[in-house]
């Protein structure tokens, strides 16, 4: 089980200053899933590497399996796999095979050990047939996967996704959810996507985040029910208020869905619909005021002098 408590986390530049997290309380339970969603730049990621202990938080704290990520960050390795949107934590010129039993060496794992652990995970993740081939020659579904394979080399109790799918084509994300769904029967897993569809079929808890802070939190069904009533209208004109709410264009009217409070000043015209996630969020969390992420302007990672890894 992941907790925080009032987790918070500033950064500083020469002339910026940037409150990422302003005092999150998350909790994420064994056999669910749980999605952190939100605009970009809400704090998703810098939660996730928190918890991950690649980051310190400002103030604030956090315990994963009831290890302090602060005081024991090598307990709490033990016990996560994270999987981010980055490539670089495979080896291209490697095969798969290769790749986990690197990554297998690093736990202390014997090479009969990690060869048994790792033909057992390509096989979990579709991959066997392509055991010894480089990676370089993978598709981007295929090193998703394998990036989930390497996360659960060490067999954790918690599992962390940033957006698993980014990039991925239909069927690979597909496969992919289907892998994340079988992994969260005894696992506590942690996801992070902009794909509320995605969201809506895996997870068990959301956590709506905007500008550091949650905006809302609950079952799927729970935050649709948060929306109120969502209709649907055609719009000459459409008003800044608005325009978020915009779902195609037919004939020279913008279609919106949106809350009927909002909607029903600009006109009497309208239907109301059965409001899936993705019109929730739009509601609840629209767009945000900055997406600026400071780690990503310091070569390295800022995380690299925060705490060698």
């Amino acid at each position: 089980m992941i907790e925080t408590h009032s987790i918070t986390k500033v950064f500083t530049g020469k002339k910026w200053k940037v409150e990422a997290l302003k005092g999150i309380d998350f909790k994420a339970e064994r056999g669910k899933i749980t999605a952190l969603v939100g605009p970009n730049g809400a704090g998703k990621t810098t939660l996730l590497k928190i918890i991950s202990t690649l980051i310190l938080p400002t103030s604030g704290s956090a315990y994963v399996d009831g290890y302090d990520v602060v005081s024991q960050p090598n307990d709490v390795r033990k016990h996560i796999g994270l999987v981010t949107v980055s490539d670089r934590l495979l080896y291209y010129r490697l095969s798969g095979m290769e790749n986990l039993l690197f990554y297998g060496s690093l736990y202390d794992m014997s090479i009969k050990e990690a060869k048994n652990r790792a033909y057992e995970l390509l096989d979990l993740v579709g991959l066997k047939d392509w055991a010894d081939e480089p990676t370089m020659h993978y598709s981007t579904g295929m090193l998703r996967r394998l990036a989930i394979a390497r996360a659960l080399m060490h067999d954790p109790d918690i599992i962390l996704l940033d957006e698993p799918t980014l990039g991925v084509d239909v069927a690979s994300a597909r496969k992919v959810r289907q892998l994340v769904r079988k992994l969260s029967v005894d696992r506590t897993i942690v996801l992070t996507s902009h794909f509320m569809h995605e969201i809506e079929e895996l997870a068990d808890d959301i956590y709506i985040l905007k500008n550091g802070k949650i905006i809302a939190k609950g079952s799927p069904e729970e935050i649709i029910n948060m929306a109120g009533k969502i209709v649907e209208a055609k719009l000459s004109a459409v008003a800044p208020s608005l325009e978020r709410f915009i779902t195609r264009y037919e004939n020279g009217y913008a279609v919106i869905r949106g809350p009927k409070s909002l909607v029903e000043p600009y006109t009497s015209d309208y239907y109301e619909i059965t409001p899936s996630l993705e019109d929730a969020y739009i509601a609840l969390a629209g767009e945000t005021e900055q997406d600026f992420r400071p780690y990503q302007f310091r070569r390295g990672g800022a995380w690299a002098r925060e705490r060698p890894v």
